[in-house]
């Protein structure tokens, strides 16, 4: 019987200790992808920097484009339901996954993400400010919370967590890239 119980209790602690990782590893994505998000926003004073050569949207648009990512993707798993999610394998979304990049100039912005033609300063500090206070409801959402992207197909939160790291970088190289010469 003393047997059982330490076997239970042993079994016990090492589900809470699971748990507790799995969640770390989810705060660790949130606060990775908190980073970025201010270093996006200390783009502000460069924000009309066009670069031709690199893309032909400023560094506006970039910042815009991601901060308005956040705040739809949040909002998809949000409506989401939980209770129809399937995993699904998808190659592409693998080797994002395992790169952790995106490819340039293959994608264009679906019309939802794409920001207005000219992007002022308090349309960015708004957008930053909400993108700001999405990441902090993402571990609040249903772990099976998901949405379908057209390309890299359904994604829970912790994958959606994962895409905008991975795409917040990928606009920041370009943001990068736009200022390089300048």
């Amino acid at each position: 019987m003393k047997n059982r119980i330490q076997i239970i209790l042993i079994l016990l602690t090492g589900i809470l200790l699971l748990s507790s990782a799995a969640s770390m590893g989810s705060d660790k994505r949130n606060s990775e992808l908190k980073v970025k998000l201010n270093e996006v926003a200390s783009y502000i004073p460069v924000r009309d920097t066009i670069n031709l050569e690199v893309s032909e949207a400023s560094v506006a648009w970039h910042m815009d484009h991601i901060y308005l990512m956040v705040n739809q993707l949040h909002k998809a798993l949000e409506y989401s339901d939980e209770s129809i999610y399937k995993a699904d394998s998808n190659q592409t979304r693998d080797y994002v996954f395992n790169s952790n990049t995106l490819p340039r100039g293959k994608v264009t912005a679906p019309e939802s993400v794409r920001p207005a033609e000219n992007v002022t300063i308090n349309t960015l500090q708004m957008h930053y400010e909400e993108a700001l206070a999405t990441v902090e409801k993402f571990p609040t959402l249903a772990e099976k919370k998901h949405f379908n992207h057209p390309i890299l197909g359904t994604m829970n939160r912790d994958e959606t967590i994962k895409f905008l790291t991975i795409h917040t970088e990928h606009h920041l190289k370009i943001i990068r890239d736009i200022l390089k010469d300048k």
